[in-house]
């Protein structure tokens, strides 16, 4: 079995796969049709017309993005709009956002649509010359936006800028990377066996860690979906996010197109941000997501990589994602079952101590 996966490998993790290119000219992308933008203003006009768009998605998540939205007020900016598309929170963020950010451009969902379909909606009500795709639970370093925007008008051959990521704890946050092959579920940026042998050779090369250390400025194949800064001509030379990507892999989906039109992405380290992100190893996630996160990691490696469904790569693909899936669902769900009776016996043994504290 280890040969067979080995053998879905791409010859090079840089290069975008003939089956991409090929299905770039036959297959719509999602939403592309029914996406428009808006005619981009002349040069020389008031500053009613940003120089750059910033597109945030919420969804029950308020102090993140209080946090998220008040950095970037306490940042270095050229002419900006803040749009914040609201997935039907029911946590009162739209009441909230109006009251602390007036300036902000609020448009509510009055469901969850997902994340790539309400950044679509976003990215179509830009304005700005370069667009910034900014997730909620991150938080920017004064400088970072000002570091990014020098950057793409220096070489106005990058059609794509991200930042250093760092956890909340600090470490960097490896997101800034190859694409991923048929073994990086199991050496990938959260994996135990990655933890284990951090110099193991799938590891280093898809999470590019030749430039972990870098100061200066490097080319990558893939930037993390939590900052990507672009030059908003992207939206009609590549198109829209996939929509059939709910949650997760729409920002890998995207930079394969982008690399298959022959797009170039830089990570600058100079620029820097944290990312509080909810998905963090170590904490327990939901079956949902484990769930979106193992078909969406299936749909990606199926589309682009074989010839169909009943590919045998693909049928591989399948059993062993499914497999993970249901590994770490079970993990998880054991961890959740062993929390909750700890807080329980918790509660239980506090209710005794205040008894006997009453009785003596």
């Amino acid at each position: 079995m280890a040969a067979a996966l080995w053998s879905w490998r791409l010859v090079s993790h840089n290069k975008v796969s003939y089956f991409c290119k090929r299905r770039l000219a036959q297959e719509p992308i999602p939403g592309r049709r029914t996406m428009m933008l808006q005619p981009k203003a002349a040069a020389g006009t008031s500053l009613d017309v940003p120089v750059l768009s910033i597109v945030i998605v919420s969804w029950n998540e308020w102090p993140k993005l209080q946090q998220c939205v008040t950095s970037i007020f306490s940042s270095t900016l050229p002419a900006v709009e803040v749009l914040v598309i609201d997935n039907g929170s029911a946590d009162g963020t739209p009441d909230l956002i109006r009251s602390h950010f007036p300036s902000v451009q609020l448009y509510c969902n009055s469901r969850n649509l997902g994340a790539s379909k309400a950044l679509n909606s976003g990215f179509a009500r830009a304005r700005g010359e370069c667009v910034l795709k900014l997730d909620a639970d991150t938080e920017l370093m004064p400088d970072c936006i000002d570091r990014l925007f020098e950057f793409l008008h220096q070489h106005p051959d990058v059609d794509v800028v991200g930042p250093r990521t760092f956890n909340t704890d600090g470490t960097v946050q490896e997101t800034a990377r190859n694409f991923p092959s048929a073994l990086s579920g199991i050496f990938g940026r959260q994996a135990t066996l990655t933890r284990w042998f951090p110099n193991n050779p799938i590891s280093r090369h898809y999470l590019a860690r030749q430039f972990l250390d870098a100061t200066e400025p490097f080319e990558v194949a893939q930037i993390g979906g939590a900052f990507m800064l672009f030059r908003r001509r992207l939206l009609t030379e590549v198109g829209f996010l996939d929509e059939g990507y709910f949650h997760y892999w729409d920002d890998t989906d995207w930079c394969y197109r982008m690399r298959a039109a022959g797009k170039r992405l830089f990570c600058v380290p100079a620029a820097q941000i944290y990312h509080h992100e909810g998905n963090a190893r170590g904490k327990r996630k939901r079956p949902k997501r484990i769930w979106m996160f193992h078909y969406n990691a299936y749909r990606f490696h199926t589309r682009w990589r074989t010839l169909g469904y009943w590919d045998p790569r693909s049928v591989l693909a399948g059993i062993a994602l499914l497999g993970r899936a249901m590994m770490l669902m079970a993990y998880h769900g054991i961890a959740t079952a062993s929390a909750s009776g700890t807080r329980a016996d918790t509660k239980r043994t506090g209710a005794l101590v205040s008894r006997d504290d009453a009785a003596g």
